[in-house]
């Protein structure tokens, strides 16, 4: 399957949860980090006008698939081509760029004073602030996978169907557990356990502290994207049309949504707020769901394949497709309230930080805007 991405990905500024410790300031990555609700700071409604863009790379297009992390006013994106760059959030301006020889597809998640992100050679990276590579680890499998934190640990998948826990300090390994196929999805992690899904169609729960495996929950069907935990339930999207809720403890299928046309798969990971997850599909639509019974609340039709990560502000949902356009939707109703058109199709999630909404395309460029018209 082409491109399974754990984000797919979106990413901005993430509360760790009360019983996390971060290393130094609040972590940030995708969707969030801790539970990957997808829940995103405060920004004015629109209309919104463009501040900047910035290129990957002025010569060639460079696809970005990964979303971008905002932290301390730097942003961070990773591109296909191998390169992490740092950009200034209010200039546009690259501040570095650290170099590898493989692809990036996956969303950087920043703690403290270094960044961590997988690549698709297989190799986990550790690196400064300032751009400087602290450690590596060679997890012999490419990495879809974004990371997630908890406990000075960083966790991830592999498409070598391994789920990596690795101490932040040195790269040292804390436990590797096993899955029964490729893991493209970030782990959402709470109650002190990380929630990983991946194409053996399981959603597993393992102790973050032992390694040891809670739980197995069978799925309809693969599951290229992330789990949101809510407090009683997880939910997740899966191939064959469907979006499930798994009970907590893994023992029961709460509902099953099953209004995906087609039977399209879902790509995307959910975002979840005021008892409303909202999911995009290879059936070309945004599709809102009651958190509690699994109803539809509606539906909003794009031209292309949603497979970014929706995040949820204000009572409002930011999410991109593959038909080159982001879009801004009541969260209530599914109504239209902006549009942008991108230069190629968007992939990645976005972030919203400090009064600005940043999302790149597949084309290399990464557009920042702020409110006005």
């Amino acid at each position: 399957m082409k491109r399974l991405v754990s984000i797919f990905l979106l990413v901005l500024i993430g509360a760790a949860p009360a019983d996390q410790k971060p290393a130094a300031e609040k972590p940030a990555g995708f969707q969030g980090l801790g539970s990957l609700l997808g829940q995103a700071p405060s920004i004015p409604p629109p209309p919104y006008k463009l501040k900047w863009t910035y290129r990957a790379d002025d010569a060639e297009r460079i696809a970005i698939v990964g979303s971008p992390v905002i932290a301390d006013g730097i942003v961070y994106i990773a591109d296909n081509k191998g390169i992490l760059h740092a950009i200034d959030l209010q200039t546009g301006k690259f501040k570095w760029k650290y170099p590898t020889e493989n692809g990036f597809e996956t969303t950087p998640l920043v703690a403290g004073n270094r960044i961590f992100l997988g690549d698709l050679a297989g190799i986990f990276h550790c690196v400064s602030t300032d751009g400087k590579k602290i450690w590596t680890v060679d997890a012999q499998s490419p990495i879809h996978s974004s990371a997630n934190f908890f406990d000075n640990k960083v966790i991830f998948g592999t498409d070598g169907a391994e789920i990596y826990c690795l101490n932040i300090a040195d790269g040292s390994q804390a436990w590797v557990g096993k899955s029964g196929d490729r893991v493209n999805s970030a782990p959402a992690i709470a109650d002190g356990k990380a929630f990983v899904s991946g194409c053996d169609a399981q959603l597993r729960a393992i102790d973050i502290k032992s390694g040891n495996e809670v739980f197995a929950a069978e799925l309809p069907a693969l599951a290229p994207g992330s789990p949101a935990c809510m407090s009683d339930r997880l939910i997740i999207g899966t191939d064959r049309g469907k979006v499930v809720a798994i009970s907590a403890d893994g023992k029961k299928t709460l509902w099953t949504y099953e209004k995906i046309e087609g039977e399209a798969l879902v790509q995307s990971s959910p975002a979840v707020a005021d008892n409303i997850a909202i999911i995009g599909a290879h059936d070309r639509n945004v599709h809102a769901i009651d958190t509690n019974t699994g109803e539809q609340k509606w539906t909003f039709k794009t031209r292309g394949d949603v497979d970014a990560p929706a995040i949820i502000s204000d009572g409002r949902v930011y999410v991109g497709s593959r038909d080159k356009h982001f879009y801004v939707l009541d969260l209530k109703t599914g109504q239209k309230l902006w549009e942008f058109t991108a230069a190629r199709a968007i992939e990645a999630g976005a972030a919203i930080s400090s009064n600005l909404l940043l999302f790149p395309d597949s084309a290399g460029n990464l557009y920042c805007f702020e409110p006005g018209k």
